[in-house]
């Protein structure tokens, strides 16, 4: 007996490292591949290992739809001062499509000296200046913006484009320019000059101005600086090495149909006495969905919404309108649904369609009618639980 208990132990205890085990792949940085080009999983944690210099500080990795621009996941690897290897190791969580094509961007950082982030610091700032001084000036009567909106979407191209190549080791995001220097920028266009410029000829007007527009745009520069001051007070690394990985595909999974379950709204209107009456009931169905392929970037970047998708099924019981009087689809002698809709939470489909119905016992096709429906249900997997 303790014997069976001992080997139940140990067949539990292989089966659980069997489990958690977790697959690795390999950069090679001078092929750009990954060693072997093995696929990788969509429903367990992926490792990428790669090796690195001591002075390798930082590691990011983007992943992408295969060639897709925008960023659908990313993950980094920060050095701990007491960390001297010359490897690094990042966990790609189980968030991948079966049987998909990515595309992966390895980047590596250095870190960089106090006097290499001063000049970024001042580069930039005259970059800054430079856009303000081209974009505030003087009409003749007063001082003006050149459309607020634009110019701080111009500032945030800027600072954007300017530090593309660097990060924050402490993770400090960069937040410039704010909601205030738009504020700033809208209020410098609203106030008026005229009480400046009294009594004085076209010179000394001219005079005035620039001065006015030499002290807007040293506030203006003094306040984004403030902002990108946390940033650049941090510990920054910057850009050493790129490698593209392109076309890794996922591994495949069981093709299965999701199953939705759950419960549907109508209203369903009759005249009675030359008065409208409304009976508005939810009415328990089931149906299927067939999957969109979904790879925009809404669907790809939204946490609540996803899978996109076509739905179509039946309510378990009939419509039933003020008078008593029932309605199915012919044929069926339930009602049929069909709809579009998208996925909650990972677990539950809202869909939005109309209910195919004419009335109980009658095999007329013509004199069907389309109800609008709305239903929220529960989505499985056919044969496999709920749908991950």
């Amino acid at each position: 007996m303790n014997r069976i208990i001992l080997f139940i132990i140990i067949m539990a205890q292989v089966f659980t490292g069997a489990v958690a085990q977790e697959r690795i792949v390999k950069i090679d940085f001078e092929s750009g591949t990954f060693l072997n080009n093995p696929q990788i999983p969509f429903d367990e944690p992926l490792v990428i290992i790669g090796e690195t210099g001591k002075d390798i500080e930082f590691v990011k990795v983007n992943v992408f739809y295969e060639g897709k621009d925008y960023i659908l996941h990313s993950y980094v690897w920060n050095r701990f001062e007491s960390n001297l290897s010359e490897t690094f190791n990042i966990v790609i969580p189980p968030v991948l499509k079966s049987n998909t094509k990515y595309d992966f961007e390895i980047i590596t950082y250095k870190l960089i000296t106090n006097a290499q982030k001063e000049q970024l610091s001042k580069n930039l700032e005259n970059r800054i200046r430079f856009l303000l001084m081209n974009n505030i000036y003087f009409d003749g009567k007063n001082v003006v913006v050149n459309k607020p909106k634009n110019v701080y979407d111009q500032l945030e191209d800027l600072i954007s484009e300017s530090l593309k190549y660097q990060e924050s080791k402490n993770l400090i995001p960069i937040e410039a320019p704010s909601s205030l220097v738009l504020q700033e920028l809208k209020k410098q266009s609203d106030f008026k000059f005229s009480r400046f410029f009294k009594k004085v000829n076209r010179t000394e007007k001219n005079e005035i101005a620039n001065q006015l527009i030499d002290q807007k745009v040293g506030h203006l520069v003094k306040l984004i600086n403030s902002e990108l001051a946390p940033f650049f007070n941090s510990d920054l690394v910057q850009h050493h090495k790129q490698v593209n990985i392109k076309s890794v595909k996922t591994d495949k999974e069981p093709f299965t149909l999701p199953v939705n379950v759950g419960m549907y709204g109508w209203n369903k209107t009759v005249d009675i006495n030359n008065t409208s009456v409304e009976n508005i009931n939810f009415t328990p169905g089931i149906g299927l969905t067939i999957p969109f392929n979904n790879k925009g970037e809404f669907a790809s970047k939204s946490r609540m919404f996803d899978s996109f998708g076509f739905s179509a099924g039946i309510l378990l019981q009939p419509i039933v309108d003020a008078n008593g009087t029932e309605y199915v689809t012919p044929g069926v002698n339930l009602p049929v649904y069909t709809g579009l809709g998208f996925r909650l939470f990972k677990v539950a489909r809202f869909n939005a369609g109309v209910l195919i119905i004419g009335k109980e016992g009658s095999q007329n096709f013509d004199n069907l009618t389309l109800l609008p429906t709305a239903g929220l249900a529960l989505e499985l997997n056919l044969w496999m639980g709920i749908k991950k």
